[in-house]
């Protein structure tokens, strides 16, 4: 083969190469973007009916910063939802900070992991196991599950649903408590829906309230303010009334002993 031919040649699959990576980075850029726009823009936001939803919490990892929760407290937030873990082996830096202040201040208290796509279910299951005390919380344990932070991943869908209930198999293990998941709409209608609907689900959904009642706590907007927080906080509230929260939290701890 001459050499004018071979240059030729690898010129052809170098310009092929750069082509499929554009390709691949254009397609996760948008798919980014889009997310973005449904989470953050795509709708003003949900006006909360205050005579239907009593009661009014917050989710919150270290891209909060340091909180005030006293003056948290202050502002009627009955529970909070902390990150804890994600991935087989990330501990989220302000967890025990945000614990300890929530607790002070008579928040109540539930801890979440990230969960991330091509790992081992088990493995993050152990993650939080051995970094949260769930005796020590107030609120059942929340599996996180979203595409939003996972575009990298190449497991298909039933590669995911076969680690999350690897997750969720561990977690009851240990805990004998079934966790809640978390997800928003996307991640309900692709990965959740029809194969965990024994599990509370906590649903995600900025533009307009849930259409059932397949949920324990709804995360309605990801740009609140709340005294305390310098950033944006994600709200949420919980699908019943102030007696059924207490009678709620009273079932979990009763669950522990």
């Amino acid at each position: 083969m001459k050499v004018k031919t071979k240059k030729r040649i690898k010129k052809w699959i170098f310009a092929i190469v750069i082509i499929i990576a554009v390709s691949y980075f254009a397609r996760i850029s948008f798919t980014y973007l889009l997310d973005t726009y449904r989470n953050f823009y795509a709708c003003e936001g949900v006006i909360i009916d205050r005579n239907k939803y009593k009661v009014y919490g917050i989710d919150v990892s270290s891209h909060q910063d340091e909180i005030d929760w006293e003056e948290v407290a202050n502002n009627n937030i009955k529970f909070c939802f902390l990150k804890a873990t994600e991935g087989e082996d990330f501990v989220d830096k302000r967890y025990k900070e945000n614990y300890l202040g929530a607790r002070k201040n008579n928040i109540l208290i539930g801890a979440y992991h990230f969960f991330r796509f091509g790992t081992p279910g088990r493995n993050q299951a152990l993650n939080f196991i051995n970094n949260v005390a769930i005796n020590h919380l107030d609120l059942p344990p929340v599996l996180d599950v979203e595409r939003h932070g996972n575009y990298f991943s190449s497991s298909n869908v039933n590669e995911i649903r076969i680690e999350i209930k690897n997750y969720l198999k561990e977690i009851e293990r240990q805990y004998s408590i079934k966790p809640i998941i978390y997800t928003n709409i996307d991640g309900y209608q692709r990965y959740i829906q029809g194969y965990f609907n024994e599990y509370e689900i906590w649903i995600c959904r900025i533009c307009s309230e849930p259409h059932n009642d397949h949920w324990s706590f709804w995360q309605y907007s990801h740009k609140g303010n709340v005294g305390g927080i310098k950033t944006n906080v994600d709200l949420n509230t919980f699908n019943g009334s102030q007696e059924d929260f207490i009678d709620y939290i009273n079932k979990f701890k009763e669950n522990l002993l």
